[in-house]
């Protein structure tokens, strides 16, 4: 059995060897195994994403010090035939073919609390690479079906980015300007985004946040989501 795999894209793009283990309860013995095998193999970096109920598994990422990195909280809401959402005339669709730099400082702005902001053994600007390749491949619709905008005064002061998967609607990134906060411009760009995925008939819609974004998950509840997932994310470094 395989109980981990490499992670092609993640180890192209950072320039080391990273792989996932695979989720199942992980007793110390076969974690300091597969720790073992990993760094004979050159790895440098495994994700680890663990059930919260799974005891066993967490108390051992704990004891090799993997670091519990994020609780990664799902949020869903469901659409009926009777939901409707009023959408500003502010909110429109980014037309251009490139991220602008407004574009790109919201994009750092979304990713406040991501694993790969927070993490500090991540040295090599991971995080501003990482977003900026995300907000690219959106732009020209590789990770993104559509992206709204909250334009004011012909100043975008804050997005959204959707993207439709089996039937169910993802919100991507999401940030409002810092000084432009407070002015339910996140709320109308929700609003935007779900209409948006009810014109195409999808009824699940899921944005993922971080347990620790307070901000972000009570805005989230505020608008009508519901916890479905929660799940811990480890970095484990190999040394």
């Amino acid at each position: 059995m395989e109980y981990y795999y490499l992670l092609e894209w993640d180890s192209l793009f950072f320039g080391y060897k990273i792989a996932c283990i695979k989720p199942f309860k992980l007793e110390l013995l076969k974690l300091n195994d597969i720790i073992g095998e990993l760094r004979d193999k050159d790895f440098k970096l495994a994700y680890c994403f663990v059930n919260l109920k799974d005891k066993t598994s967490n108390d051992s990422l704990n004891q090799v010090s993997g670091l519990l990195i994020d609780e990664k909280i799902t949020y869903s809401i469901y659409l009926s035939e009777e939901t409707s959402y009023p959408i500003p005339g502010n909110v429109i669709p980014y037309d251009l073919k490139y991220a602008s730099k407004k574009l790109k400082s919201l994009t750092l702005q979304s990713g406040a609390y991501s694993r790969f902001n927070i993490d500090p053994n991540f040295k090599d600007n991971e995080f501003e690479k990482l977003y900026h390749e995300w907000i690219e491949k959106s732009v020209s619709r590789i990770l993104a079906d559509e992206i709204l905008v909250y334009d004011e005064n012909q100043e975008i002061t804050g997005f959204v980015t959707l993207k439709i998967n089996k039937n169910i609607g993802s919100i991507g990134l999401i940030a409002v300007e810092e000084k432009q906060r407070g002015k339910s411009i996140g709320k109308k760009l929700i609003n935007a985004a779900l209409m948006y995925f009810k014109e195409k008939k999808i009824k699940n819609i899921e944005v993922v946040t971080q347990k620790a974004n307070y901000g972000a998950c009570r805005f989230y509840e505020s608008c009508g989501f519901k916890v479905s997932q929660i799940v811990n994310v480890y970095h484990l470094w190999i040394k």
